[in-house]
């Protein structure tokens, strides 16, 4: 029986090919990782945005100021405000979306507890625009704050701001990708 022994000219061939097909799996692998961040992010924001509208449409008869302020009743509990409800609901997600306005949002205590990633929204809204073809989420006119919204009407809670891939430009998918989630809901009071 022969055996053959492998020429020292294959080696550099065999490290070639290991480089292309390692650098085509990781170029994959890194691209299914990304899609799924956009997913997971695109879920906890459309879920927060629903939460907080519900939140919104059950706590109709709080103070004015409660989208950016917790509320105390008398009784003594304290509702944290809107925008800090659904920004709790992202548990963290918010911070993958940057925004040129971020909310500014506030603790029970009503101080200032900074700013975050991506801009909310909470407003009464305009039933006229919600008829038509195609609907257009838009403010009630002369509505000074979401509660200001009767029985039945649209509360709408919009997040927006752009995505932040972790690596930009990574298969042409650019810088950033613009985000906007809009959820109505009926108001209870």
């Amino acid at each position: 029986m022969i055996v053959r022994q492998p020429s020292r000219r294959r080696g550099g061939a065999t490290t070639v090919e290991v480089a292309v097909v390692i650098s085509v799996f990781l170029l994959f692998l890194f691209g299914i990782f990304e899609y799924c961040r956009f997913i997971m992010m695109l879920q906890a924001t459309t879920n927060a945005c629903r939460d907080a509208a519900r939140y919104a449409a059950v706590n109709i008869d709080k103070a004015t100021t409660f989208d950016t302020h917790a509320y105390q009743d008398p009784s003594g509990r304290v509702y944290v405000s809107v925008v800090q409800y659904a920004r709790t609901k992202m548990s963290g997600v918010d911070k993958m979306i940057v925004s040129a306005t971020p909310t500014t949002y506030y603790t029970a205590a009503g101080a200032s507890a900074g700013t975050a990633g991506c801009m909310i929204e909470v407003f009464p809204c305009d039933a006229s625009q919600l008829t038509a073809t195609p609907p257009v989420v838009a403010p009630k006119p002369g509505a000074a704050s979401w509660n200001d919204a009767s029985f039945g009407e649209r509360i709408a809670v919009r997040m927006s701001g752009n995505y932040k891939p972790v690596l930009p430009n990574f298969l042409l998918m650019g810088n950033s990708i613009p985000i906007s989630i809009v959820v109505t809901m009926g108001s209870e009071g």
